[in-house]
């Protein structure tokens, strides 16, 4: 039973220390390196102090914190990038790690030779590092600079790289430390996908974030560290909540640990139909260049998104007002009542909202080799500001079995943004109204 147990567990912890020295001056070093009477000039930073956890196999933590609580620290000595200064630690199967930009590369090498070199730490042969070359390369989609010296990599290449080589190792445990917070919103989206992927097949993730919608939405478990100790963990909504609260008010009683509330009810999908507009003058975007998938049929060729109100083209929506979504496609086969469905994807990932045909009876066919314009009609619904992506697809069910015969991700990228307050309090869902009032008043 205990063997069942041990099984189980990606990371063991106890009581992981690390003390940095630190010097108000640079000469203060030699000065304490150099004195007779060994006279201390430095004074102690516990960058983590008698840190305990337990993470079992199939976890996704998210550590949230402060600058300068340690969250790095930890990541960097499970990645055994840094030695603990006591306490030990236990990493149960192959471990990779994205810290900050470019660590680990070799400036001067090429990215693909840096792709052989880091596949070589984790005990790659160079064979099989070749085996899996092109994938990494595929998914970097860093292009011509793969030949290129790192050092001439903007940032978002860096990130492009070092992800693609941490996913493409086949990790048992994957570590990423904030790196994902650069490069365009495409690709993290992209990269959001993969780490989903990697939840669902039962890989452990440590994901440090500023990005608390991102924990909320993917981790299993939140730890909220301050001063190099855990303050509270648990369920990531409830655990960022708290941390929120005590951004807002640096309230020291909320780094008193306290029982967890029930787990708050996530956002319902939320969408209505609207009405016809007149005909319009479409300016189409492609998106042949986007990433795709399907077992073919018919294609996507091109979107549009207009305001119905003002018949103009958006890529900047206020909330709540009507919109329509044109999708011009060809079909290749005859396809009887396919689903064309459209989903808003949030910053990281998550669908905040589904639309389909399907869901409203309405039957739909495409001819062979005839062009087809599709419009959906519907309210955009009143959401937080931020940056979302629309992805659609074709679909088709036939005798109980799904088939995506063309699917498009982040087909159009949208901001939302709205100068009503209502709008900038980082939430998902904005209510309109609302009616808050004292109802009774009570003498001293």
């Amino acid at each position: 039973m205990r063997g069942k147990m041990i099984e189980q567990i990606a990371i063991t912890i106890n009581s992981l220390t690390k003390t940095y020295k630190l010097y108000h001056h640079h000469r203060d070093r030699i000065k304490e390196l150099l004195h007779p009477l060994r006279k201390v000039y430095h004074y102690d930073f516990h960058a983590l102090s008698d840190f305990n956890i337990t993470i079992g196999k199939g976890e996704v933590i998210g550590i949230i914190g402060q600058n300068g609580s340690g969250k790095s620290t930890l990541l960097k000595i499970l990645a055994s990038v840094v030695t603990p200064s006591s306490g030990s630690y236990k990493c149960n199967g192959r471990v990779t790690a994205l810290l900050e930009l470019g660590g680990g590369f070799n400036n001067e090498t090429s990215g693909i030779e840096n792709i052989y070199f880091l596949g070589g730490l984790q005990g790659y042969t160079k064979k099989e590092m070749q085996q899996r070359l092109q994938k990494i390369l595929e998914f970097a989609d860093i292009g011509v600079y793969a030949d290129q010296p790192v050092h001439k990599y903007s940032s978002g290449m860096y990130v492009r790289l070092a992800f693609s080589i941490a996913i493409n190792i086949d990790p048992d445990i994957l570590i990423i430390d904030e790196a994902l917070s650069v490069g365009d919103i495409r690709f993290q989206q992209k990269c959001f996908r993969k780490i989903k992927e990697f939840k669902e097949a039962g890989k452990t993730i440590l994901f440090c974030s500023h990005n608390l919608s991102a924990v909320r939405d993917f981790c299993t478990r939140a730890i909220w560290l301050n001063k190099g100790r855990i303050v509270e963990q648990g369920n990531p909504i409830f655990i960022s909540d708290r941390y929120n609260a005590f951004m807002t008010t640096n309230d020291p009683v909320l780094l008193e640990k306290t029982t967890p509330s029930i787990e708050l009810d996530r956002f319902p999908e939320y969408f209505k139909l609207g009405e016809p507009v007149s005909s319009l003058s479409i300016s189409w975007d492609k998106v042949d260049q986007h990433d795709s998938f399907g077992v073919g049929g018919a294609k996507i060729q091109c979107v549009s998104l207009y305001n119905v109100l003002k018949q103009s083209k958006v890529y900047t929506i206020s909330g709540g007002e009507p919109i329509r979504l044109f999708i011009q496609l060809l079909a290749t086969r005859k396809i009887d009542n396919p689903i064309i469905a459209i989903t808003l994807n949030g910053r990281s990932g998550v669908p905040v909202f589904r639309i389909s045909n399907h869901l409203f009876n309405q039957r739909l066919s495409f001819e062979i080799d005839i062009p087809t314009i599709i419009a959906a009609d519907f309210t955009f619904p009143p959401i937080g500001n931020g940056r979302y992506t629309i992805s659609l697809g074709i679909l088709d069910i036939t005798k109980n079995t799904r088939s995506e015969i063309h699917w498009i991700h982040d087909a159009i990228i949208l901001e939302v943004s709205n100068p009503d307050n209502k709008y900038k309090m980082g939430t998902l869902l904005v209510i309109e109204e609302a009616n808050i009032r004292v109802v009774s008043k009570f003498d001293s």
